[in-house]
C-alpha cells in the first residue's frame, strides 16, 4: 500500500503542475472542474482487515464569494450525497471507493467516482488518498485526485469522537470522462484545493455512527483571477457491516 500512496502523490503533483501551468489573457470564469469526494466522514481508524465500511452522507460545498469583479457571479454552490464504501484488507489498511452526486445552483447535476486508500499510522493518525473521475455534461468533466492527513480520538466505546483533518485536493478540466484525446478549450479550469476540516461521530448503537463536520479552504487555479475561500460542510450514517463482536 505504500506504493498506492506514491502513485497517488504523483498524480496530485502532476495535476497541480498542470493546473498552474496553463494560463489564460483573459481569466476564464467558469466554475472549478470538479473535485473528487472531499468528505473526511469520519475519525482515523480504518475498517478492520475482511470488514466493511458503509456510509451515507448529504452535504454542501462551494465558493464564498464572487471571484472578481472581472467575472459575473456564477453558480457556485452545490448539494452533495455521498455514498462511501471502504473494506479492510490489512489491520491497518482499507480500500474502496466514494460516489458523490452534486446538484448545482442551476440544478445541473455532477456524478463523481473516487478510489481510494487508507492506512492507519499510529494511533490516532490516519493518512489517505485518492484518484478519481467526474462529469457534469459538456464542459464539465475533470480527473481529480486528493491526498489527507487524519487525526482524532478513537475510542469506539465513548457516545462522542472527535477528528480533524488537512487536505488537499486537484481537478483537472477536461473534455471526456477519462481526459483522453479532445481538442478546444470547451471545459472547466483545473485548479488546487487545500481544506481543513473538523468533525464529530456519536455513536447509535455499536455499529452506527452519526457523523458530522464542517471544512474550509481556499480554490487557487492559475485560470482564475484570485484565490476564494471555499466551504464544506457534511452529515451522515456510518454503518460498520460484519463487525466482530465479543
Amino acid at each position: 500500500m505504500k506504493n498506492a500512496h506514491q502513485i497517488v502523490l504523483a498524480v496530485i503533483l502532476a495535476l497541480t503542475v498542470t493546473s498552474l501551468a496553463r494560463g489564460q489573457s483573459t481569466p476564464n470564469c467558469q466554475a472549478l472542474a470538479p473535485l473528487p469526494p472531499m468528505a473526511t466522514f469520519g475519525g482515523p481508524l480504518t475498517a478492520p482487515r475482511g470488514e466493511t465500511e458503509l456510509g451515507i452522507g448529504v452535504g454542501g460545498s462551494g465558493e464564498l464569494n464572487e471571484l472578481s469583479s472581472q467575472c459575473p457571479e456564477v453558480e457556485l454552490g452545490t448539494t452533495d450525497w455521498l455514498v462511501r464504501w471502504r473494506r479492510g484488507v490489512g489491520d491497518k489498511t482499507d480500500i474502496g471507493f466514494d460516489w458523490e452526486i452534486s446538484n448545482t445552483a442551476g440544478n445541473g447535476e455532477i456524478g463523481t467516482v473516487k478510489f481510494a486508500v487508507r492506512q492507519r499510522i499510529a494511533k490516532g493518525l490516519r493518512l489517505e488518498g485518492g484518484v478519481g473521475t467526474a462529469d457534469s455534461g459538456i464542459g464539465g468533466r475533470s480527473i481529480n485526485a486528493d491526498a489527507a492527513a487524519v487525526i482524532g480520538t478513537t475510542n469506539v466505546d465513548n457516545p462522542w469522537n472527535y477528528y480533524a483533518s488537512l487536505r488537499v485536493a486537484a481537478s483537472h478540466g477536461c473534455i471526456n470522462l477519462v481526459c483522453l484525446g479532445g481538442s478546444g478549450l470547451d471545459h472547466n479550469p483545473g485548479g488546487i484545493v487545500p481544506l481543513g476540516v473538523i468533525g464529530a461521530s456519536a455513536r447509535v448503537a455499536d455499529s452506527i455512527h452519526f457523523i458530522m463536520e464542517a471544512g474550509l479552504g481556499e480554490i487557487f487555479s492559475r485560470e482564475k483571477p484570485a484565490p476564494v475561500e471555499y466551504i464544506h460542510l457534511s452529515f451522515g450514517v456510518q454503518f460498520d457491516v460484519g463487525k466482530k463482536h465479543g
